[in-house]
């Protein structure tokens, strides 16, 4: 397995890549992985920069203290990520169609996130944060959203009764979106 560590990579196309890799605090700008197994492959404490992970294969890949910016990551399994060490944020990136079904993730944050038809089924994502996140059609079941913040999050629909929202911080603007299941009229 090869071994990097403190490089950055730009404009590389490593869907095209055949040889597992172990990476530590590198930086990633504008690079391809979509398509890519990434399975066995470790990332600790990188960052990534306008890169395309869709449909990437993340089983048993090694996600520790990983930021993303302005990355699509479409369709993308992270339930299937090496749990152990398991933490990712990202910033204004495009998430749809993607699932973190029983992941663990305390205090992570989704800042300015296309979430569209993304699973938090049975995730821990206590103190995390949706700020200005999009969640169309979101998953929530039996989530913990404990303490997440949702002031500025748009299009969620997360039923009261089957998630810990205890502490979780809404605005006035967006409750409609705690209410939906219960078929309310609001005006």
């Amino acid at each position: 397995m090869k071994f990097y560590q403190d490089e950055d990579f730009k404009n590389i196309d490593f869907s095209k890549e055949n040889e597992i890799a172990e990476y530590e605090h590198c930086n990633f700008y504008n690079c391809t992985f979509n398509n890519k197994n990434l399975s066995g492959y470790n990332f600790t404490e990188c960052n990534f920069f306008t890169c395309d992970f869709s449909s990437a294969n993340l089983k048993n890949c090694s996600l520790n203290a990983i930021y993303f910016e302005e990355c699509k990551l479409l369709g993308l399994r992270f339930d299937f990520c090496n749990p152990f060490l398991f933490r990712v944020n990202f910033k204004n990136c495009q998430l749809d169609f993607s699932s973190f079904f029983q992941c663990k993730l305390k205090k992570i944050s989704f800042k300015d996130c296309q979430l569209k038809e993304v699973d938090f089924t049975e995730a821990a994502l206590e103190g995390s944060n949706f700020e200005n996140a999009v969640l169309t059609n979101a998953t929530f079941e039996r989530t913990n959203l404990a303490k997440c913040d949702f002031k500025t999050a748009q299009n969620f629909n997360i039923n009261p009764e089957n998630n810990n929202l205890k502490g979780a911080r809404f605005s006035k603007e967006n409750l409609s979106g705690l209410l939906l299941n219960f078929k309310l009229v609001i005006e």
